[in-house]
């Protein structure tokens, strides 16, 4: 009897160590559950009252990561995949303390702001042994590699890559009337953004923020703030805007990533700061507008122009649409992390867990 041909691979176990609470939440679990290779999550939230409470050591993250260690090394796991770099780093002190010799990736590396430079020493050392770093721009690798004295050449640059994103209620605006948004916390400008609304009063402006954001900050009449509101809401009010702004606090920021995909995702154009972080992703004319940093004027010109112009707009949505759709996907996800797989070796003689190349430019 001839057995099926995924009934001959090896399984490969992968331990998943990430701070997302939400147990909907698997990776990329679901495209790869054809090729033998399996996830077990590990999720740093908090379990009790006191790892809530004593947030500033953030005991959450160091029991997970402790755990996904121990869980590797009792059913002998090919890797663990650390979502963020505080888990990564975690993770991989552990794997050292426990003499446990497993490849490590560190999905999702960033930083809004970097650590100072003795937290920088120490996480070089922790980090040190992490075969691989996923970051989701250029302007990282080379920023991460120096600032924590790691090889480059054990970065990879790779799109955000995720599915269209879920919209609550798309069939009813959440905010009626035509408006422009700008959604997002980190590394955000928004003492510039309120200047230029200031100059543009008969543009009505819709934010998504944290309460932190605003603080200190003058609201203009013509700006509605939303603070904290659900993901799914978020994407209601991006998804009926005109188009979203998106202002950063200099040139060299490496965040906005997961915004501006999932507004090219819903087809919507962006005027966005002119910052390296940011430059894998969009193209001035092209599927963005781009500004200089911390000017409001240039802010409210372009502002203005696009709202000005609905063609305009839609040629910069729907070539952002295309780009996010070819570039930015879940599956290229999936493809980058096979690659790894082959080049470090864990695909056993004959195993089909897909042999492609790791993305590195």
């Amino acid at each position: 009897m001839t057995s099926h041909p995924s009934a001959r691979r090896s399984s490969g176990l992968m331990i998943c160590c990430a701070d997302f609470a939400d147990p909907t939440w698997r990776w990329i679990e679901g495209p790869l559950s054809d090729t033998g290779i399996r996830f077990e999550f590990v999720r740093a939230v908090p379990r009790n009252i006191i790892e809530r409470r004593v947030s500033s050591l953030n005991l959450a993250r160091l029991r997970a990561s402790f755990e996904a260690v121990r869980l590797a090394r009792e059913k002998k796991a090919h890797a663990i995949v650390a979502h963020g770099p505080a888990l990564a780093a975690w993770c991989a002190l552990f794997a050292r303390l426990f003499r446990l010799k497993i490849p490590i990736v560190a999905h999702s590396f960033n930083f809004t702001e970097l650590p100072n430079a003795v937290k920088r020493s120490a996480l070089g050392w922790m980090l040190s042994n992490v075969d691989r770093f996923v970051v989701f721009s250029r302007l990282e690798r080379s920023l991460y590699a120096k600032a924590f004295d790691l090889p480059r050449d054990h970065f990879d640059v790779i799109h955000w890559g995720v599915s269209p994103p879920d919209v609550s209620s798309p069939e009813v605006p959440l905010e009626p009337g035509d408006y422009v948004c700008a959604i997002g916390g980190n590394a955000r400008d928004y003492g510039t953004l309120l200047e230029a609304a200031r100059l543009t009063p008969h543009i009505r402006y819709v934010c998504v923020v944290r309460p932190n954001n605003l603080q200190g900050l003058d609201v203009p009449s013509n700006v509605k703030v939303h603070t904290n509101l659900p993901s799914g809401q978020a994407m209601n009010i991006l998804l009926y805007s005109r188009f979203m702004v998106l202002p950063l606090l200099h040139s060299k920021v490496p965040c906005g990533h997961v915004t501006i995909v999932a507004a090219m995702h819903l087809g919507k154009a962006l005027i966005i700061t002119d910052s390296e972080g940011v430059r894998d992703y969009v193209q001035d004319g092209h599927n963005a507008i781009t500004i200089s940093p911390r000017s409001a004027t240039a802010l409210a010109e372009a502002t203005e122009r696009l709202w000005e112009s609905p063609l305009l707009c839609k040629s910069l949505g729907e070539n952002g649409w295309r780009f996010a759709r070819l570039e930015c996907t879940e599956g290229q996800v999936v493809q980058h992390f096979q690659g790894w797989l082959a080049e470090a070796g864990l695909c056993l003689p004959g195993e089909t867990w897909g042999k492609t190349p790791s993305a590195k430019d």
